[in-house]
């Protein structure tokens, strides 16, 4: 067997070709490797890792996302790294935050959970730029808010050299899907591996998909029967008003657009949105109530029924209405001493029993969506001689139902593991990664849209030796659209990556180069080879060439002869669409006039020829011209440093505002602020609510005296709303627009509404850099006026006025200084403005009264005669004066 020769590596790592082609690509640059489950991603990252650490690149960081992941991945890195044992740490939340740290200084290989490195990077904990290789495992996950995506995120952008190797089985089956994975980790290149790659021939096993297509019996659809009638009658007088699309095919999608529509109608004060929601919310539960009996059985429908009952007991008015309906009352009087109806139960255990037969030793798997199946499916297999079962499922829980913890799940795998337990019962939890390579069978309870989903459920068997996978798919029911899409899914997502690789949809890069696997060596039957001739060699020995005959050759010839023969030599011009551009009209002015001939030649030849109407040419240059000036001003705006940091309140620590903000190049820190949620300096504080949060604190009162207190403590206060979605809440439009009214003009405080967290994040960012801008040029201003000479000198005259009325106060004299001789003249104009503004006064006849009475006290003072004696104030402007001082 060949093996892989490396510094940090251990003996005994298998060579493969297709795994050394992947880490060839994976130290060139960021690359997403694709590769079947089963084949050895794991041993590729172990290889990156070992190579990282020889050129001392700084930590490597793997992520998985799961503890039972994490623990896999440390154990068997300290089995294949040559390394000290306690270089390579697990990093999860189970660790208190306290001892975080210093596990994060002293660990070299770092094996953690995406939550507890985006929590510890967005509060500065950790730092991200220490990180020399980050490894993705399971990187289909990069996506949208998950905690994958935002890691990538700050990774990027805290390492100007970031090196990422995602892995994955599924990477999406939708183009949009797989290049927003490659965004959010910086992909530059893909290296897929397909199962029949000839590579990957020699190391194939036996895979038995077998699907089992299952008749519900007649006294299921019996029962049925009443439920659907019911549904029906729902469904068809939402159609008659308008909220539910008249399709014969009612689906989840559907009834959340009627749900959307109710919202809308609500919005628009149509009484008819409030019936219609509440009927809606009827709908959705009797349409999950139908599938769980069509796809999963009667247990799980009556557990179901009994949650909705207990949670009408607590205060949900919805649910209490549903479960009073009388066809729900009536169903359940009826299921609830008949016993399991459903074929699926039986048949898993029919398959497990099978299974025992033929190997007692085996180990099997089963997967399904729901945990009251799970539960139910533990209790039937227990009573199975030589079964040993439990359930596997995730950490959430509500209410009485409680999920595993970390601790408790990674006992359960190795319990499996080491056989004490023969057969794991597992939801969506246990579908990635799991290496147990004795899982013989797979039994999928349901099957699953998502492609993603179903390869990584069917990759948990057949690892090393074979297995098989047995689906269970009730016949006309939801399960044969799910299983036949998911079929389509996963056939459409290597011509996607394809897709994307010719149209060059990542970033052009040159091909791998051989020499960033020198340190690398291949030991094959006492010879040693580099990895590159490694590769040759196996590709040669593996991809057999397909020599033609000369009677295929011979028809190619005649073929090639016959369609030249046959092919019209055409002018361009003639093979061109009208109305298009030719190359020969975008000729510069330069070319023409050095080729005056050619020209008119052209012009000549072509002038009965159609012209192109339309000539987009200036159009397209004042487009050319906008969008540079945008562009120059957003990069103006953006390479504006935000020097302060943005404070944000300690509540929105476990929101994903922090690692956007952060991953923009944000200085975030995070304190108790007694009011509001974010604070850009000290002038702008902000409040941050969501849709459902402002309509809670509209309904409970919160909202106005929120804003007052927000006012009250910063200059310019601003409410910060994220739209979103936001559906079944009791709150009449006009409470919701009257609250923002009063906010928006009596309080004067602006209103901001933003889609999510990551429009949130944008503007915060601009308003941050806005802010910063602000400032910057108060201070510039202050400065520039400082450093002004004729401030200076006017500065230093009023300070030697004052300086000289201080020393005439303390010496008593009669001495009249120049700030006191302003006084009385400033007084004077002051008097003489007043008396001017009386109508019929004016300027002139108010400097006759100052210079007859003084001022404004003598003007006061004055008698009727008195005024019409003064000089140039006749007997009616004296009555003027006098009747605005004294009356009639």
């Amino acid at each position: 067997m060949a093996t892989v020769v490396h510094p940090f590596l251990k003996d005994g790592v298998e060579a493969r070709a297709y795994q050394m082609r992947a880490l060839r690509s994976a130290l060139s640059s960021s690359t997403l490797m694709v590769m079947p489950t089963g084949f050895g991603k794991t041993a590729v990252e172990w290889m990156a890792m070992a190579e990282a650490l020889r050129l001392e690149r700084g930590k490597v960081l793997l992520i998985a996302p799961t503890t039972g992941l994490v623990d896999q991945q440390r154990r068997m890195a300290t089995e294949m790294l040559d390394i000290e044992a306690e270089s390579i740490v697990t990093y999860t939340g189970e660790i208190q935050p306290a001892k975080r740290p210093p596990l994060w200084e002293r660990g070299v290989v770092i094996m953690a959970t995406p939550q507890v490195i985006r929590n510890d990077a967005v509060t500065g904990t950790i730092n991200l730029a220490d990180v020399g290789l980050l490894i993705v495992d399971e990187a289909h996950h990069s996506t949208g808010n998950h905690a994958y995506a935002q890691v990538g995120d700050l990774y990027l952008n805290a390492c100007q050299e970031a090196l990422i190797l995602g892995a994955t089985a599924s990477p999406g089956s939708t183009e949009n899907h797989i290049l927003e994975v490659a965004r959010r980790l910086g992909i530059e290149r893909l290296d897929v591996s397909k199962k029949d790659d000839p590579l990957l021939a020699p190391y194939t096993v036996q895979l038995d998909v077998v699907p089992h297509r299952l008749e519900l019996s007649e006294s299921l659809t019996t029962l049925l029967h009443p439920l659907q009638a019911h549904q029906d009658e729902q469904a068809e007088h939402l159609r008659r008003l308008g909220f539910l699309a008249p399709t014969g095919h009612l689906s989840s999608k559907l009834i959340e657009e009627a749900q959307r529509r109710a919202s809308m109608a609500i919005q628009r004060r149509d009484r008819r949105g409030y019936d219609a929601a509440r009927r809606i919310g009827d709908l959705r539960r009797m349409h999950l109530l139908l599938d769980l009996l069509r796809t999963q059985g009667t247990t799980s429908a009556l557990l179901f029924l009994q949650r909705a009952e207990e949670d009408g007991r607590s205060g949900e008015r919805t649910t209490n209405r549903f479960v009073a309906l009388p066809v729900i009352h009536a169903f359940r009087n009826a299921a609830k001493d008949v016993g399991e109806l459903h074929p699926k139960p039986a048949y898993v255990r029919n398959l497990v029993e099978v299974q025992r037969l033929k190997n007692p030793q085996s180990k099997i798997l089963i997967f399904t969506e729901y945990r009251d199946t799970v539960e139910h499916l533990v209790e039937g297999l227990q009573e199975i001689e030589g079964v040993l079962v439990d359930k596997f499922i995730g950490q959430s829980g509500k209410g009485k139902r409680k999920g595993m913890t970390q601790r408790q799940q990674l006992a359960q795998l190795n319990r499996f593991r080491e056989g004490d337990l023969n057969v794991l019962v597992a939801t969506s939890v246990g579908e990635e990664g799991l290496d147990v390579p004795a899982a013989d069978l797979v039994i999928l309870y349901e099957p699953v849209a998502s492609a993603i989903r179903a390869i990584q459920r069917r990759g948990r068997t057949a690892r090393q030796r074979a297995g098989s996978v047995h689906t269970l798919i009730a016949a006309g029911t939801r399960d044969e659209f799910v299983n036949s899409a998911a079929g389509r899914r996963e056939a459409k997502m290597y011509t996607l990556l394809q897709r994307i690789h010719d149209r060059g949809r990542l970033p052009r890069r040159p091909p791998p180069p051989s020499d960033v696997l020198e340190a690398f060596s291949i030991s094959c039957d006492g010879n040693t080879l580099t990895p590159t001739d490694f590769i040759d060699q196996e590709s040669a020995r593996l991809t057999p060439e397909k020599p033609q005959t000369k009677h295929v050759q011979e028809s190619i010839e005649i073929r090639q002869e016959r369609k030249s023969e046959a092919s019209a030599t055409l002018n361009p011009i003639d093979r061109r669409p009208r109305q298009q551009l030719g190359l020969d009209q975008f000729i510069s002015a330069s070319n023409t006039q050095d080729q005056p001939d050619q020209s008119e030649r052209l012009n000549e030849k072509n002038k009965d020829k159609h012209t192109p109407i339309l000539d987009g040419r200036a159009h397209r240059e004042r487009e050319q011209l906008a969008s540079a000036a945008a562009s120059a001003s957003l990069t103006a705006m953006q390479q504006t440093d935000v020097a302060d940091p943005i404070v944000l309140d300690h509540r929105e620590a476990k929101s994903t505002l922090a690692p956007y903000l952060k991953s923009m190049g944000a200085h975030v820190e995070f304190s108790h602020l007694p009011t509001g949620d974010i604070r850009l300096s000290k002038r702008v504080l902000i409040e941050r609510k969501t849709a459902r949060d402002l309509v809670n604190s509209i309904t409970d009162g919160r909202l106005l005296h929120q804003c007052r207190r927000l006012n009250a403590a910063a200059l310019r206060p601003l409410l910060l709303i994220e739209i979103g979605e936001v559906h079944g809440q009791a709150v009449h439009p006009d409470a919701v627009h009257g609250a923002l009214a009063h906010i928006s003009l009596d309080l004067g405080m602006p209103v901001v509404m933003t889609k999510n967290a990551s429009e949130t994040a944008r503007f915060l960012m601009a308003a941050a850099r806005r802010e910063h801008d602000l400032m910057e040029r108060w201070a510039h201003r202050c400065l520039q006026r400082a450093s002004d000479p004729q401030n200076e000198a006017a500065v230093i005259r009023a300070v030697s006025a004052a300086a000289a009325e201080i020393k005439a106060i303390e010496l008593g004299g009669s001495h009249v200084t120049p700030l006191a001789q302003r006084w009385p003249a400033h007084a004077k104009e002051e008097h003489r403005a007043l008396l001017s503004a009386i109508e019929g006064v004016g300027k002139q006849k108010a400097e006759a009264l100052i210079e007859a009475f003084g001022d404004v006290s003598g003007v006061f003072n004055a008698t009727k005669e008195e005024l019409s004696e003064a000089t140039g104030i006749g007997p009616v402007t004296a009555m003027s004066v006098f009747k605005l001082f004294h009356g009639d």
